[in-house]
């Protein structure tokens, strides 16, 4: 049976009464006035960025470090070719 027949076959009459009954049924609510404190002190922004200051990731430490490293042994590499080089100008 389609949804148009279920509609169809119902009255006008008993679905705006159930909408009579069910409207009663709900009131609303005043929240406590510490919920409202609360959810306004974790919601509250300062309007500029922040820097994180805990990573709970240790991924990112170890790339961080392994990023360290790497770079100084590039820098070694480097340092050494250039004094290589300057001590080959100097025997020839």
């Amino acid at each position: 049976m389609g949804m148009g027949k279920r509609f169809s076959a119902a009255s006008l009459a008993k679905i705006a009464s159930l909408e009579n009954r069910l409207s009663g049924a709900l009131k609303p609510v005043a929240p406590r006035k510490e919920f409202i404190y609360g959810l306004g002190q974790r919601i509250q922004s300062t309007g500029r960025p922040t820097f994180v200051d805990k990573v709970a990731n240790w991924h990112l430490y170890a790339l961080m470090a392994a990023a360290v490293v790497s770079i100084a042994v590039f820098l070694g590499f480097i340092v050494r070719a250039i004094v290589e080089a300057v001590a080959r100008k100097r025997i020839a």
